[in-house]
């Protein structure tokens, strides 16, 4: 038993051996830089442009940068002023007489300080629109051989023109609508108070968030410039987000080759860390510079693009088990209320046939904001 463990021992030792590990070093000047994102689209309509600085690496956040002047230039000299929006956004609106493919665009912002930073002149290309996205239920595999993961894995079916881009990224948006456990009826806050009829208010939610996924295609390679079956996102049955009802907002990005360079190497970099052999990060550069001191690295793309869109809605699906917790928690009260001290007003009781009974529920069984949902349904929900 002793020899195993030595052989063991001297094999872990070998193989750690083998793995450079990676330490990110840091100096002074690249803790903070401007990070530049925006877009001009084919689409009349507000165009945007978000404006931050990085955070450190011990203390990651958004930081936004107020007091900008921001503006979009194209290749005819035309120049659109953006005005702060929110939260370091700035944003124009466009008619669709300035937005044409073919046409070149880049941004030009001059912070509070002085420093300007311009992008590239970027092409906007055509694009198709969406033809086909769906779904199958399907099991993906997990780091254990032994368990998978049911879900259902969207695709969409790609067929472009000749002269369309070659260049394609997918932005996705999800909105689920999920319930509370239970309606309130019954609370103690000193005395039992009674609702009737019971409230309904904080019983159905809505949540939205950008998948924070990358994807992208290149068919420049290909015999023709479409695709079937592209994989887009996978959505497991053990989250809410299938217990009632889902949808899927689908933003096709045509993009110019550059463009793609830069978010190609976006979803590889997010790619990495998934494991003890994964790469280590890549370098991103974007296609803006700072103009006042070349030695400032402003990270960051600004874009020109044709989009298209799609908004898909599922119900209950068949052959998916859901199993999620909705942490609800009901716990009973063995001495009965004085279990509900002031601080925990007011205590949520579980109510059975028509009165309550000494089971306390927490507040995520009766109040879905409790768990990142608003109450106000969106004005292209279904039902």
């Amino acid at each position: 038993m002793q020899i195993k463990k030595i052989i063991y021992l001297m094999s872990l030792l070998l193989m750690l051996g083998c793995i450079k590990e990676y330490n990110p070093q840091y100096d002074s000047d690249s803790i903070q830089k401007y990070v530049i994102h925006g877009m001009v689209t084919d689409q009349e309509g507000w165009q945007e442009v978000n404006v931050s600085i990085t955070s450190s690496t011990q203390d990651p956040k958004y930081i936004p940068v107020l007091n900008c002047k921001v503006e979009i230039k194209d290749d005819l000299g035309q120049k659109f002023i953006l005005e702060p929006y929110e939260n370091g956004t700035y944003r124009v609106w466009m008619n669709q007489e300035y937005l044409v493919p073919g046409r070149s665009y880049q941004v030009q912002v001059t912070s509070h300080d002085g420093q300007v930073m311009e992008s590239s002149f970027d092409q906007m290309p055509t694009g198709p629109e969406i033809e086909e996205v769906y779904y199958q239920v399907e099991d993906h595999p997990t780091n254990d051989p032994d368990e998978w993961l049911r879900g259902i894995q969207y695709y969409i079916n790609f067929q472009a023109h000749e002269e369309d881009s070659k260049f394609y990224r997918w932005q996705l948006t999800e909105t689920w609508e999920f319930h509370s456990a239970y309606p309130i009826e019954f609370y103690y806050d000193g005395q039992i108070q009674h609702v009737f009829p019971p409230d309904y208010s904080l019983f159905y939610c809505w949540r939205t968030r950008l998948v924070d996924e990358v994807f992208t295609l290149s068919t420049q390679n290909l015999s023709d410039n479409s695709y079937e079956a592209f994989p887009l996102h996978f959505v497991r049955d053990n989250t809410e987000r299938l217990s009632v009802y889902y949808s899927l907002l689908v933003k096709q990005i045509a993009l110019s080759q550059e463009a793609f360079s830069y978010w190609d190497q976006i979803r590889i970099n997010n790619s990495i860390g998934e494991g003890l052999y994964g790469s280590q990060p890549i370098a991103i550069s974007g296609n803006i510079t700072n103009t006042s001191d070349e030695d400032l690295q402003v990270l960051g793309f600004f874009q020109a693009s044709s989009v298209s869109t799609k908004r898909l809605f599922t119900g209950p699906v068949e052959g998916l088990d859901l199993d999620f917790s909705d942490n609800c928690n009901p716990a009973l009260l063995r001495v009965g209320l004085r279990e509900i001290t002031p601080d925990m007003y007011p205590g949520y009781l579980m109510e059975y046939g028509g009165t309550w009974i000494p089971v306390l529920l927490n507040v995520e069984c009766v109040d879905c904001t409790s768990r990142f949902g608003v109450t106000t349904k969106p004005d292209y929900w279904p039902i």
